[in-house]
């Protein structure tokens, strides 16, 4: 019975590849909020970060062209984002790996918007897929302002550079145009992100939804 259930799982997650993806991008951002102690929030993050990269690589493993070139690449980033774990408070180190994460999530988001495109209706893994594409954009903005808070240490309001629920959550603020207030871009790099994920957010979900209905509507004229 248990290994009926495993091979339905595993099939499952074959034919929605997104979906496994998608779980770890929004674990990255659920389960390290509800841990106090600032070291195993760190330990945590960094595990499901790990796994949200190859959960990446797992939902393109089809197109082995991707596989070889991009395996290496995604393997160091995740080498990189545990030597930044184990040396926290190093600033080359944060403002590496937030460059090889922002390298990471635009080849995710670019694979994702491609595979969404060349779909041929709006299945179950074509709407995993469009909610991926909106969390990548979100972490991407995330490290984006990370790395930004790192180098230029006044881009923000922060005594602080920025911390990484602190750079994901700024994202997404900034990106549902919600503006609470409580982190300010006050430097030209902080603000000119700020700008771009300002117009990025809204755009992706009304392009998003016209896409989604035009394959709708496509396959409702083709029955």
């Amino acid at each position: 019975m248990k290994d009926q259930i495993g091979y339905k799982a595993l099939v499952y997650f074959k034919d929605h590849r997104f979906l496994l993806l998608l779980i770890f991008l929004v674990a990255g951002i659920a389960i390290p909020a509800f841990l106090q102690d600032k070291g195993v929030r760190n330990l945590v993050a960094t595990i499901i970060f790990s796994l949200a990269i190859l959960s990446g690589l797992y939902a393109f493993a089809e197109n082995t062209r991707f596989l070889r070139t991009g395996a290496v690449f995604f393997i160091l980033a995740i080498i990189v984002a545990w030597i930044s774990f184990f040396r926290t408070g190093d600033g080359f180190f944060e403002i590496t790996q937030s460059a090889f994460f922002v390298i990471v999530f635009i080849t995710l988001l670019i694979k994702t918007l491609i595979s969404i495109n060349k779909a041929d209706e709006a299945d179950l893994n074509v709407i995993f897929g469009s909610l991926v594409g909106y969390m990548l954009m979100g972490y991407l903005g995330g490290f984006s302002a990370i790395g930004i808070s790192a180098g230029y240490p006044d881009s923000f309001n922060v005594s602080a550079p920025l911390s990484t629920m602190e750079g994901i959550y700024y994202s997404f603020v900034t990106m549902t145009t919600l503006g609470y207030g409580d982190i300010i871009p006050i430097g030209h790099q902080a603000r000119s992100l700020s700008i771009l994920l300002s117009i990025i957010g809204p755009m992706y979900i009304a392009i998003l939804i016209a896409m989604l209905v035009g394959k709708y509507a496509s396959r409702k004229s083709g029955d």
